[in-house]
């Protein structure tokens, strides 16, 4: 049976999606990236969001200098047209913006000239090839933990050459990286591999972080899957950063 919009709109995940206290990974603004594709959609993800129980919800465009080279002002931009919408639907969701920072030169030039947008304060959301180790993602965590950023690392268990090398998850947790498991993995969106590794990563107690990576409303049905395994619970009682981060941000005010 294929999966359906109308599937995300029952209300049987509501009492486990609130319980992770807010979204901070999730392609909701329109036509900047490649998650969703007209406000119409945007405004789906956003009801999907609140009747599954979330109040809370920072957008995560991509940032890449390759693919979407977006900017403050491009983000910035994205989000007053949607806010405008959600604060009248929605007066009780709070959707504040940051991004998902690709481990580019881009990164870097962002990082020297001040421009990251992090989720709130100094915890910043990146990225890396999930086909190819990148030779210089360790030098640029580096960089940011050198300048005082507090990197998390958007669903470790999607990069596939980390798969064969497990050391490597443990080398990274060491410097310093925030893992963020993402809801759709669990729930097997992407395959076993990365559903497995998620399931793991969880069951080591190494998620600092959940976040849903949706792009489109009708991805929807993998997130009530996710919230039906035994994995989300242990989820739930790990110190995230959901339950402390502030997401109330004057950049978005």
């Amino acid at each position: 049976m294929p999966l359906s919009y109308s599937d995300a709109t029952t209300n049987d995940t509501s009492a486990y999606l609130a319980r992770l206290g807010c979204d901070l990974h999730v392609h909701v603004l329109s036509g900047i990236d490649d998650g969703a594709p007209s406000l119409d959609e945007s405004l789906a993800i956003i009801e999907a969001h609140y009747r599954a129980g979330y109040r809370r919800i920072i957008a995560t465009p991509h940032i890449r200098s390759d693919f979407f080279p977006n900017t403050r002002h491009t983000i910035h931009e994205a989000w007053v047209t949607l806010n405008e919408i959600v604060c009248k639907r929605w007066p009780d969701l709070s959707l504040t913006y940051a991004a998902e920072h690709f481990a580019d030169d881009y990164l870097m030039l962002m990082l020297e000239e001040e421009l990251l947008l992090p989720l709130s304060g100094r915890y910043v959301l990146i990225e890396t090839s999930m086909r190819d180790e990148h030779p210089y993602f360790v030098d640029i965590v580096r960089a940011l933990i050198d300048k005082g950023w507090q990197p998390v690392l958007a669903h470790p268990e999607r990069y596939r050459p980390w798969h064969a090398k497990p050391k490597r998850y443990a080398e990274m947790r060491e410097m310093g990286l925030i893992f963020q498991i993402n809801l759709l993995s669990l729930g097997g969106q992407y395959g076993s591999v990365e559903k497995s590794m998620a399931e793991r990563l969880i069951r080591q107690g190494w998620a600092g972080a959940v976040g849903t990576d949706l792009h489109r409303a009708n991805q929807y049905p993998y997130l009530q899957k996710a919230a039906r395994t035994p994995e989300f619970e242990m989820l739930c009682d790990l110190p995230l950063l959901n339950y402390t981060i502030n997401t109330h941000e004057e950049r978005n005010r």
